[in-house]
């Protein structure tokens, strides 16, 4: 058990899903770790998420959840709400005349001017939180995942049992199959054929990983990263918009020394895939696995790869859209992909 509770700024990303991000936020507000604040960006929602979280906030708009009960001993919550234009202003000095209540009790909220992506996104969530609150660690946290009320407390345990650690992840179980893991924190990056492969994926939960596991990259669905690992290497690359910009940024990290390690006795539940669209994604995914590749793979690994990717990948993704799935619109969205991915950033 710790003496002192490092302080930790969770960051949520809001799109059109205020249902999911409600149910996060009442799991959130129920753990047992004493130092923490919730940063949520709505990354301009175009449907009711404002007035829902405002709702929910006031104690108006209660939480169904098969993981926990809805509880009205923290309601109403403070509710901060910011512009970009705002939180140019605020300082740790200026915000913390704001803050009196306990961590379950307040929520800042901050309100972006356009969808700018995962990456960018949580960028603005990230600085506000370095600028304002002071945090010994960030946590990115998905909208559509309920944690476990032990699971920040063990991730920080574990971040703070090795110096090197830098990236920290939790143990994922499927929201809809609570007892099957989606991924045990992270994986590995295969840079020969540009894919990923996340460590225990659709795996029955029977024990096997109960141990720290040392990994290329910790997923961003629920990542902790330190604040001395931001300072060296920044935040998340902006120029990624979403997919791979968590793999990146482990990656990147590593190169200073700064590992990705699994923590088995954090625990969260995911809706895996509930928040992206499939033309974004099959551009995204292609594009920033280039990107990737190009920037972390030794060179012959990444020989290995073009010749791979466009010598077979790219062929078989394109006869797969265009001959099985008629489906033009995706067959562009993978050249386009690829082409700005061999581009660039």
């Amino acid at each position: 058990m710790l003496k002192d509770y490092p302080r930790v700024s969770v960051i949520i990303l809001n799109w059109n899903g205020s249902k999911d991000t409600i149910e996060c936020l009442e799991s959130l507000y129920k753990i047992n770790y004493p130092n923490y604040n919730v940063v949520l960006v709505d990354n301009a929602s175009t449907d009711n998420s404002i007035l829902n979280i405002r709702d929910y906030c006031n104690g108006q708009l209660k939480v169904e959840s098969k993981f926990f009960m809805y509880e009205t001993e923290n309601k109403p919550i403070k509710l901060l709400e910011f512009t970009e234009e705002d939180i140019k202003n605020i300082t740790s000095e200026k915000y913390s005349d704001l803050i009196k209540d306990s961590s379950n009790k307040i929520l800042n909220l901050i309100k972006n001017q356009d969808n700018y992506g995962f990456a960018k996104g949580n960028n603005i969530g990230i600085a506000y939180a370095l600028n304002s609150l002071n945090p010994d660690y960030i946590l990115l946290l998905n909208n559509d995942t309920v944690v476990d009320p032990e699971f920040l407390l063990e991730m920080v345990l574990t971040a703070g049992s090795n110096e090197k650690y830098g990236f920290v992840g939790a143990k994922t179980y499927f929201y809809t199959q609570d007892e099957v893991l989606q991924a045990a924190g992270g994986g590995d990056v295969d840079f020969k054929h540009g894919i990923v492969n996340e460590l225990a994926s659709n795996t029955q939960d029977n024990g096997d990983y109960d141990i720290y596991i040392e990994m290329d990259y910790v997923g961003g669905a629920c990542l902790l990263c330190k604040r001395e690992v931001i300072n060296t290497v920044g935040c998340l690359d902006s120029n990624f918009f979403m997919y791979w910009e968590d793999v990146n940024w482990c990656l990147t990290g590593l190169k200073h020394g700064y590992k990705s390690v699994y923590s088995f006795k954090s625990k969260i539940w995911h809706k895996y895939g509930a928040s992206s669209a499939s033309d974004f994604k099959i551009y995204y995914l292609n594009r920033n696995r280039i990107y990737v590749i190009k920037e972390h793979a030794k060179r012959n690994e990444y020989y290995y790869f073009l010749i791979y990717f466009f010598g077979y990948r790219l062929w078989y993704e394109s006869l797969d859209y265009l001959v099985n799935q008629r489906d033009f619109k995706r067959f562009k969205c993978l050249i386009k992909g690829a082409l700005d991915g061999l581009r660039g950033p």
